[in-house]
């Protein structure tokens, strides 16, 4: 099942916006719901630096 849709708007509290109004993902605490396991999960923790987690495997 694929699901298709547009953004058109977003909010955002201030307390997790950082100097350049981005928001800082370890503040904004998501909740997220995965449908198949039955279960709430949340976000905060960085697992690893984009596009540098595997660089070495590469070689």
């Amino acid at each position: 099942m694929s699901i298709v849709g547009k953004i058109v708007d977003t909010k955002a509290e201030e307390s997790i916006l950082d100097e350049k109004d981005k928001v800082e993902v370890e503040k904004l605490n998501a909740l997220i719901f995965d449908q198949f396991k039955h279960g709430y999960y949340v976000t905060g923790e960085k697992a690893g630096k984009a596009w540098n987690a595997g660089k070495d495997l590469m070689k």
